[in-house]
């Protein structure tokens, strides 16, 4: 699998002028380029926009549960596409906002939620647990169900880290 290729301000510039002054077709300048002529139309929105600044590169934004939900209503409420929201927004792919969109629907808001590097935390809580032969989170004073499920949860995480 290669890896992603990023191109730089001037190429991106020469590209969209090309385009712009008629000089050749983007299904031309995918072909002859090697790129793909969705980052050739994303390019040239976001020159429309934004001028030559937008072409600089999108910075990885992070964005709030609110406004990801903002966003993605304002998508579902207007007539714009995934590409145009995300040039409005800047964020850096339509691919980021169709995930956001997918998971919302799929899991509401704990969906859009940013989990990345949780997981590894509590994996090593749990591993050190594991060691010492308790189990976090039980009390005495919870029922045997109550005591059951977070047994249940732990066991579930220990096992999949165990696969990793």
């Amino acid at each position: 699998m290669s890896r992603k290729q990023k191109y730089n301000f001037e190429f991106k510039l020469r590209i969209v002028t090309i385009i712009l002054e008629g000089k050749d077709s983007m299904r031309g300048l995918s072909r002859s380029e090697k790129i793909s002529e969705f980052n050739l139309y994303f390019w040239l929105k976001l020159y429309e926009v934004y001028g030559e600044q937008g072409l600089h590169g999108i910075s990885k934004n992070k964005f709030t549960i609110e406004e990801k939900i903002h966003i993605i209503q304002e998508h579902q409420n207007s007539d714009l596409s995934l590409t145009d929201t995300c040039v409005r927004y800047r964020i850096s792919n339509p691919s980021v906002l169709f995930q956001w969109i997918r998971k919302f629907k799929s899991k509401g808001f704990k969906g859009l939620e940013d989990n990345r590097g949780v997981h590894l935390k509590k994996n090593k809580t749990i591993t050190s647990m594991t060691k010492k032969g308790a189990i976090p989170g039980i009390k005495s004073s919870m029922t045997d169900l109550e005591k059951l499920k977070i047994e249940n949860e732990y066991l579930r995480a220990e096992i999949a880290y165990l696969k990793k």
